[in-house]
């Protein structure tokens, strides 16, 4: 694979928690709790293996590490004061 194409491979998917918090806040909207906490659950598996593979080849997770994890820590705070 070359150079290229694995940075934005590794770009999309520490973009990838925005997608799932856009989804659980949808949930959330349609009365659908659980579900919704379980789809914020599943956002945290993308950002989180982004993370180990970044620690494996020992390089820094850069912006989209702080992105995402900001992301899904603000939300989440704001999810469970709405509907914890």
């Amino acid at each position: 694979m070359s150079q290229q194409r694995a940075v934005v491979i590794e770009r999309n998917i520490w973009a990838s928690p925005v997608l799932f918090v856009m989804v659980a806040w949808v949930l959330f909207k349609a009365g659908q709790g659980p579900a919704g906490w379980l789809v914020y659950g599943a956002g945290w598996l993308p950002a989180l293996g982004m993370l180990g593979w970044c620690a494996a080849r020992r390089r820094a997770p850069g912006i989209g590490a702080v992105v995402g994890f900001g992301l899904l820590l603000v939300l989440g705070g704001l999810f469970w004061l709405n509907h914890g």
